[in-house]
Parts: C-alpha cells; structure tokens; sequence
C-alpha cells in the first residue's frame, strides 16, 4: 500500500484525608485547595521544573516493527526506580538504517505521572516512505519530581486487554483494540491518551503506538457501506473512578507480528497541572 493508501485508510477510521495547611485551606506541595470531599488526591499539582539529573526514569524494554507500507510501529517499557512521583516525563523514538544514521524521527509522547516503582508503556507509529527502518532507539528526557505525598493515595489504573477487532480483509493491520479499565481513586484523573504495547508469540515487543481512547468511530469499505465500530461513548470517560469497558484505535495499527493475546494497554491518566 502506499502512502496515500494508507492515509486514506487512517482517514476513514478516524470519527471522530487531605494534608491542609490552616492558613488559606492549602495543599502544600501544590497549592490546589483542599476539596473538602475526603479525598486526598488533589485535583491539580505544581511540578518543579524539569530535572536533568541523572538516574530514575529508565527504559527497561523496547522494540519495533516497519510494514511493507512503510509504517513503523514503535513501543516501550518504562519504569520509575525513584523514591519521588515522576511527572511530565518525555519519551522519544529514534530511527536508524542499516549504517546507523539517524533517519527522520518522531515527535516526543510525554507520559504525565509515574509512581515510584510503577512501569508504563509507550507507544508512538510514524510514517517512514521508502527509507529501511534497521533499529530503532527509545530514551526518556528530563522530567520534573514531586514527593510521594504531594499527590495523596493516588494508585495507577488497571487494565486488561479484551479482544483486537478486525473491519478491513485486505488490510489486517488496522485495528480497534477494547480493554478493561478500572480506576480505585478517589478522585477522576486527567486523560491524555493510551498507549498500546504489541508483543509477538515469545513475548518480545515488537512494537506500539497511541490514540485517544473513547472517541466513537465507525469504519466503513470504499463505498461508504459500515463495517462496524463503537457507535457511542464508554459508559464514563478514561481515566475517572470506577470501571468502564473502553478502547483506542491505534493510528498506525498493529504489526503483522504481533500476537493479539499479549497486547498490553496503558492508559495515560495524570493530574490537571496549576
């Protein structure tokens, strides 16, 4: 498929107890007022500027795919080894050819929050032409810190994969991956994406990407007639407490390699910055 292929199939899937200070009611590693509702998970939390020190925020997996098309499908494990919350951590991918030069890369994704100990994946698909894709490099940039309690009981989310949809015949690839999510927070977070991470039969990634999760969409063949789709939204949005049946249509797709049942979702969930 060539490019304007492929951009025309990407076209057609896509449719859309609180710490306080007495004085002034304050949290006081934010600055976000105290909500009065129990909850000690503030609603917005003030970073430190990014820290270019080293050590912390390590890419612990990694690994690519490039289809005949020319997408390349990107994915990785990260993980904080911290004491502190990790916030606003960027993650980009470099691209290499055979010779080892650097070949147009990607734009950074940034991850909002990781807890101290907790692993996240990262995804991120672009659009390499002609140009053979031979390796392929994840690294985090600097990022800013914050103390475990500056944001109260926050958990992660939880998530389970539920199954990889299929509309297009001749062009496996696209997919709408469906997962479970389920949020323990007292408090509903801030939703900037999901990551998919696709590993093959042997478990090794070999790739990833990301979109927005919840977005209704209707695939439909070249003549307009509907394939199927997730018609509305989820019962509640990403992200926010409880538990919600969801899924993200990944923009480059899946690799050919990958194995659908080792499909891996992370939900990019974090707190409104001050």
């Amino acid at each position: 498929m060539n490019k304007k292929g492929v951009l025309a199939v990407l076209g057609t899937v896509a449719v859309l107890g609180a710490i306080v200070v007495s004085a002034g009611g304050k949290l006081p590693w934010t600055g976000g007022s105290a909500s009065g509702d129990g909850c000690d998970i503030p609603d917005h939390v003030a970073a430190g500027p990014p820290s270019s020190a080293p050590g912390g925020i390590k890419v612990v997996e990694q690994g690519f795919s490039q289809g005949p098309s020319g997408l390349v499908s990107l994915g990785a494990i990260v993980e904080n080894t911290g004491p502190e919350v990790a916030s606003r951590i960027p993650v980009r991918f470099r691209l290499f050819d055979a010779a080892h030069h650097e070949l147009p890369g990607t734009d950074a994704l940034e991850i909002p929050l990781l807890l101290p100990g907790q692993r996240i994946g990262a995804g991120k698909g672009t659009y390499a032409g002609n140009a053979q894709v031979a390796g392929a490099e994840a690294s985090v940039g600097a990022n800013a810190w914050l103390p475990r309690a500056a944001v109260g009981g926050l958990a992660p989310i939880g998530t389970a994969y539920l199954r990889t949809l299929r509309f297009y015949p001749d062009n496996p690839v696209s997919v709408d991956v469906h997962y479970q999510e389920t949020s323990a927070n007292c408090r509903d977070l801030l939703s900037s994406g999901t990551a998919v991470v696709f590993r093959d039969r042997a478990g090794r990634i070999v790739g990833g990407d990301s979109g927005f999760p919840d977005v209704p969409i209707v695939f439909r063949d070249a003549h307009g007639t509907d394939l199927g789709g997730d018609w509305r939204h989820p019962a509640s949005p990403s992200c926010s407490q409880g538990e919600r049946e969801t899924w993200v249509v990944p923009y480059v797709g899946a690799p050919t390699t990958a194995d659908d049942a080792r499909t891996e979702v992370y939900p990019f969930c974090g707190l409104a910055p001050e």
